[in-house]
């Protein structure tokens, strides 16, 4: 039977396989791209001198059953997502725009302000800030308080301006977590996965702007606040030296490479291992299992 149903190619399925009954084996004949999938997937695992170790069948099959768990979860919401506009339409007797063009600065504030009050999910980029507003200080310190969860992502030149600046580390030690980036950014918010806002004019946001309501845009402009996420750096980047548990774990990381190996070794369950991985790569803003040891040499933990 193939793995196609579970989201992997028949080719990519094919090196998988090689890789099961050659353990050890070495990654410079395989197309990168392809590698880079299944160990992205940790259906394969690379040394530094570049042997691969392929995940066992009954790991590998809960690793993907998991995957496609959740990736039925995201279609889940997406699909319930459509609720609210079906009952407004209902509600009202006649269509809802879900693609909205909102013109006038004051207006967009406004809309913008509407819907973010009550939202619990927060996304944002900014390319550019130039001046901190009292009342969205205000707004956004008494929502973490009450458990709101925010996440910023802007552009390095923003903390050029002190004001701002302290604006920033000030709510990021709040809980609203800020990353920073050298790469062009635009405008994006994002509220409770549901609606998103974004300029109509992209250097320029006094054009207008559009209020998005479309499950499929919505969730794809998410996935490009998580891809640049996963490539910014923490605004306050956290220089406390490696716990005990930290250091084991990279540590056993870099020697043996297989999860359940590992967790034999530390004495802990597949699980629990994967948990203390999951959070090094968050404390390291590792964006993959490749990232854990570079990041690892730049703070001089190994």
């Amino acid at each position: 039977m193939s793995l196609e149903f579970l989201g992997i190619s028949p080719s990519d399925e094919l090196v998988y396989r090689h890789f099961l009954r050659n353990p050890g084996a070495s990654a410079h004949s395989v197309d990168p791209a392809v590698l880079e999938r299944l160990v992205a997937l940790r259906l394969l695992e690379v040394d530094q001198a570049g042997r691969v170790a392929a995940a066992g069948p009954h790991s590998a099959m809960d690793k993907l059953i998991e995957r496609r768990m959740d990736e039925f979860s995201g279609e889940l919401r997406r699909v319930t997502a459509v609720l609210p506009s079906l009952l407004a339409e209902h509600a009202a007797g006649e269509p809802i725009e879900l693609v909205e063009r909102i013109k006038g600065t004051e207006q967009i504030q406004h809309r913008i302000w509407q819907v973010s009050t009550g939202a619990k999910e927060i996304m944002a980029m900014h390319p550019v800030r130039t001046r901190v507003d009292p009342r969205v200080r205000e707004r956004t310190l008494s929502d973490l308080r009450d458990g709101a969860h925010y996440r910023t992502i802007v552009h390095r030149s923003t903390l050029d301006d002190p004001e701002v600046a302290a604006y920033f580390r000030e709510i990021h030690r709040a809980g609203d977590r800020h990353r920073v980036i050298d790469e062009p950014i635009q405008l994006l918010l994002v509220f409770d996965r549901e609606t998103a806002f974004v300029p109509l004019a992209p250097h320029d946001p006094r054009a207008g702007a559009l209020m998005i309501r479309q499950p499929g845009i919505v969730v794809t402009l998410i996935d490009l606040f998580e891809q640049v996420w996963r490539r910014a750096t923490d605004l306050e980047p956290d220089t406390t030296d490696p716990s005990p548990v930290e250091k084991q774990v990279l540590d056993l990381l870099n020697r043996l490479g297989k999860d359940e190996v590992a967790a034999r070794a530390m004495g802990v369950s597949v699980r629990t291992f994967r948990g203390y991985v999951a959070d090094l790569m968050a404390r390291l803003g590792a964006g993959n299992r490749f990232q854990i040891g570079a990041r690892a040499k730049e703070r001089g933990w190994i």
